[in-house]
């Protein structure tokens, strides 16, 4: 979902022209077209990256200057994050390690001085891993974003056999039971159950034990990466901004 008057439609010649001083690393928001599969939605793309994007490609991204839309063809760098957005997104990340309900001890790690772990793959910032929410904290109820207008995606870490998924809606006392079809690894949320912002649903992937999500909705569109950041800190989504501080302090 874009907003036109929102939206900057950037030439190659015009990026390109100002990387030197913007500098900026990028989020994908959207993608779509023939090269849509190589840039998830939530992936941060790293400062060497070059777009390429062929004919019929659309991409849109927001990065330390603002959001943009990329239509190709085109082949450019993504930057790297400005100083001055740095350390904004470091003070957030500090004052969600300060505000996080002690999961980050429980983890093992300070958003303020260190990264998590690196797991095989980390998921883009918009696909809630399940299985690993499983293994962390099941009984807690925790906060994980979507953009407005944009269904939830879950994930697991490998594409395997059939799975089956039972939602529970806590408002309405309902489950419901999803096959997670075999060499599947994302699943998108069922087009038939609603959700709300705040709406808290439990998750039971294979029988592994259940999980609490509350879902929070937030703008589809954001003006800078330090602006998502302080978004998903003041929603409490503290696996995406552990996902966040990770790949761009990789990125870097």
């Amino acid at each position: 979902m874009k907003s036109p008057a929102r939206s900057i439609v950037f030439a190659a010649t015009v990026w390109v022209c100002g990387a030197a001083e913007a500098g900026a690393q990028v989020v994908v928001l959207n993608a779509h077209g023939p090269s849509a599969g190589a840039y998830p939605q939530g992936a941060v793309l790293a400062a060497g990256r070059v777009i390429t994007l062929k004919a019929g490609d659309q991409l849109e991204v927001v990065d330390a200057a603002g959001s943009h839309v990329l239509n190709g063809p085109l082949s450019l760098p993504a930057g790297q994050i400005a100083s001055g957005s740095k350390a904004a997104l470091q003070d957030i990340f500090r004052r969600a390690n300060a505000s996080r309900p002690g999961i980050a001890a429980v983890r093992g790690f300070s958003l303020e001085d260190a990264k998590p772990p690196a797991p095989p793959e980390v998921p883009p910032l918009w696909r809630l891993d399940v299985p690993a929410w499983q293994q962390a904290e099941p009984s807690d109820a925790r906060s994980f974003c979507v953009m407005r207008g944009q269904a939830p995606v879950l994930t697991r870490g490998a594409a395997g056999a059939d799975g089956k998924l039972v939602i529970y809606q806590d408002t309405t006392r309902v489950s419901r039971t999803v096959t997670w079809p075999a060499g599947a690894r994302a699943l998108t949320w069922p087009s038939d159950l609603p959700f709300a912002n705040g709406e808290l649903f439990a998750l039971n992937l294979d029988a592994a034990g259940a999980t609490q999500v509350r879902w929070r909705t937030i703008p589809a569109e954001s003006p800078n990466l330090t602006s998502l950041a302080q978004d998903l800190l003041d929603n409490a989504c503290y696996d995406q901004l552990d996902s966040l501080q990770s790949q761009v302090a990789d990125k870097q």
